[in-house]
């Protein structure tokens, strides 16, 4: 759960709303909620936005805390959050950064396929969607990664392409083959395993 503004006037009908442990950045709920327990802990709040949710929330209201803050995070009203301007527009800088150095990682050690790639961009792409208020032609660095992301997905695009048409390829010839010897086709099989039985039937017929 990660971006839950919108849903102000369904939680603001609520008496119990169990928020914690999740990826929150901010939430609004008006003076005249009804909640009487609401847990926050274990989220991602930005400062600003949790002063302004204290003041029309009260304290007994709130029955958890966090105990322990990461790097860069501080305790506001029991809670961990990171000061930031633009809050979101941050960690979407953040995520690609981090983004970016485990994809290249995955490289170096032969992990990562074009598959994975294309995932990994169009997650990104529904995590902007998502943010679509994020003002994300304001960062130049932003832009450039952008770009690079998608420069290096459309090469894996298409070199997933001529694999799988290479891969059809040989499909083909495996079946003209079974033809040609005048062996079934199980389809059931993988397509080696239908090669093989050319292979077998070549080998006996010497």
């Amino acid at each position: 759960l990660l971006h839950v503004e919108r849903n102000q006037p369904q939680f603001d009908r609520l008496e119990n709303l169990f928020l914690d442990h999740n990826s929150i950045v901010t939430l609004k709920l008006s003076t005249s909620h009804t909640l009487k327990n609401l847990t926050l802990s274990h989220n991602d709040w930005d400062c600003n936005s949790l002063r302004a949710l204290f003041r029309n929330v009260a304290r007994p209201a709130v029955d958890d805390a966090d105990q322990h803050c990461k790097i860069d995070y501080q305790l506001e009203h029991g809670l961990c959050c990171k000061e930031s301007d633009e809050p979101y527009l941050e960690r979407l800088l953040q995520y690609i950064a981090m983004t970016n150095v485990a994809e290249k990682l995955q490289r170096a050690q032969g992990r990562c396929s074009a598959t994975d790639a294309i995932n990994s961009a169009q997650s990104f792409s529904h995590y902007i969607t998502q943010h679509g208020d994020v003002p994300l032609q304001s960062n130049e660095q932003f832009e450039a990664e952008v770009n690079e992301l998608r420069a290096e997905v459309q090469q894996l695009t298409n070199e997933q392409i001529q694999q799988e048409q290479l891969l059809q390829g040989l499909h083909a010839e495996i079946d003209t083959n079974l033809r040609r010897y005048g062996l079934p086709k199980d389809g059931l099989v993988r397509p080696s395993d239908n090669l093989n039985k050319v292979f077998t039937h070549l080998r006996e017929r010497h």
